[in-house]
């Protein structure tokens, strides 16, 4: 588990800026560390001990001036199962339906994109690169053969899943737990536990025996 809160990296302006005003104005436990937007803090719920920390580190890329986003419509949620990090740059859109992430899970941010507009469930452990985009809708409608399809499916990623730089996981994908998303890939179909996926579309390369 990579060290989420250095020493130092929260400067007194982001403590009270961030903290304070999250956790004592909307009551909830969100620390940020770094600029951040979050509008619908009432719409985020919490298991007991679990805490949202938004940009707090330094990850690669990343810069202490690189804002966050994180918007949860009327009539949508989202759940925190525990310690989720989202670093600096991360974009969190829930224009409906539900958004759960599960403890110890990492988003790295500098283009990384949650987009829900039904269901997207992210599992404990997991760790997403830069540019990662997770979508559960396609933003229009399609027809194809005179069939009008459905615009939107629940994106279901399992527990200890590693989603590479520029991955993208689209709508009605089930990911299964341990498995490993290479740079670059599109998810268009289920992925089994354990397996390895690359390509465009992805497409079973291997298995991962473990993974740090």
């Amino acid at each position: 588990m990579r060290l989420l809160l250095p020493a130092g990296e929260t400067s007194r302006k982001a403590f009270y800026g961030g903290v304070l005003r999250h956790q004592v104005l909307a009551k909830r436990p969100i620390w940020t560390g770094s600029p951040t937007v979050v509008d619908g803090a009432e719409r985020i719920s919490f298991d007991p001990g679990a805490v949202l920390l938004v940009g707090l580190a330094s990850f690669g890329l990343t810069s202490a001036a690189d804002t966050s986003v994180i918007r949860v419509r009327e009539g949508a949620s989202f759940h925190v199962g525990g310690r989720v990090a989202l670093q600096r740059g991360i974009r969190i859109v829930v224009d409906s339906g539900r958004l759960s992430i599960g403890n110890g899970t990492n988003l790295n941010g500098l283009g990384t994109k949650v987009l829900c507009a039904e269901a997207v469930t992210i599992g404990a452990g997991c760790t997403f690169s830069w540019e990662v985009q997770v979508l559960d809708n396609d933003f229009h409608a399609i027809t194809v053969d005179g069939m009008q399809q459905p615009s939107t499916a629940p994106v279901v990623i399992g527990d200890r899943v590693w989603v590479g730089t520029r991955a993208v996981v689209l709508k009605g994908v089930t990911i299964g737990d341990g498995a490993v998303v290479a740079a670059g890939a599109v998810v268009n179909k289920d992925v089994p536990a354990g397996a390895v996926v690359a390509g465009v579309p992805a497409k079973v390369v291997g298995r991962a025996d473990s993974w740090a």
